[in-house]
């Protein structure tokens, strides 16, 4: 899967341009606020506990500045993926135990057609892996611009 395959599954109201959080807690209740206002989510707490229960089998900041939170939960129709950005950073309890800074949201129904959810996933990591590619997301302007980085463009 490449990344704009990816990209798919999220769109300029899955943007989250400079989240204030400071620590995991409310990181995770802003991502979940965002998710929940882009994709009118009925039931936002749903996933809120679905996020925190996958953070308490360990932190899904597997760095160098990056966490993938995510999980699958009835909530969702389809695979949605939020991406939103920190700039002062989080204590999200990452591996390096650094701040971070970018966050890939995914939330997909359990029933997974095609597996996109773990697809967007791998491709997601192995993607963010370039430490030039990191500092482009962190320089981007707009959702347009940090979409335009993902694909290399």
């Amino acid at each position: 899967m490449d990344i704009a395959e990816v990209l798919k599954h999220t769109s300029s109201d899955l943007f989250l341009p400079d989240l204030q959080a400071t620590d995991k807690t409310s990181a995770l209740k802003e991502l979940v606020a965002g998710l929940a206002s882009g994709i009118n989510l009925k039931n936002p707490d749903t996933i809120l506990q679905m996020l925190q229960s996958r953070e308490e089998l360990g932190s899904t900041a597997v760095g160098p500045g990056v966490a993938f939170p995510h999980g699958r939960t009835l909530a969702v129709q389809e695979l949605k993926i939020l991406l939103a950005r920190s700039t002062a950073g989080v204590d999200f309890d990452s591996e390096d135990g650094e701040p971070t800074h970018l966050f890939f949201v995914l939330v997909a129904p359990p029933q997974d057609m095609g597996h996109q959810y773990i697809k967007s996933l791998a491709t997601l990591i192995d993607t963010i892996q370039d430490a030039g590619l990191r500092e482009k997301l962190m320089a981007a302007d707009n959702y347009e611009a940090f979409c335009a980085a993902l694909k290399g463009e």
